[in-house]
């Protein structure tokens, strides 16, 4: 089957074969998955860091580095109070900036 039969475009709905939809539903599987295992690894390393007061860290071939930064707080702006609360004063300092197009796919597994 030729890629333009995958995803075509008839009566301005767009139209995707199912081996199309099969394929990015395996990806997002397997995507998911791997993110849970590095998120694990990460936590153990993270923990591991905390519990003996280990703040740098380099594999012994040097692949990995990992630095451990101790918990803070951060202050940040509450915009939705100040556009409320000081429109005038939220529009001075707010800025635009371009964001590129891009799409979104959710796959529930």
């Amino acid at each position: 089957m030729k890629m333009n039969d995958l995803v075509k475009v008839e009566n301005g709905k767009i139209i995707v074969a199912q081996e199309i939809i099969d394929a990015i539903v395996e990806f997002e599987k397997k995507a998911l998955q791997i993110k849970l295992q590095q998120e694990e690894l990460k936590q153990n390393l993270k923990k591991a860091m905390e519990q003996h007061g280990i703040t740098e860290w380099t594999s012994p071939n040097g692949e990995i580095k990992v630095s451990y930064r101790k918990p803070s707080t951060r202050t940040t702006i509450d915009s939705t109070r100040l556009k409320n609360e000081l429109p005038d004063i939220y529009e001075e300092y707010s800025k635009t900036t371009e964001v590129a197009s891009s799409i979104s796919i959710k796959v529930e597994c």
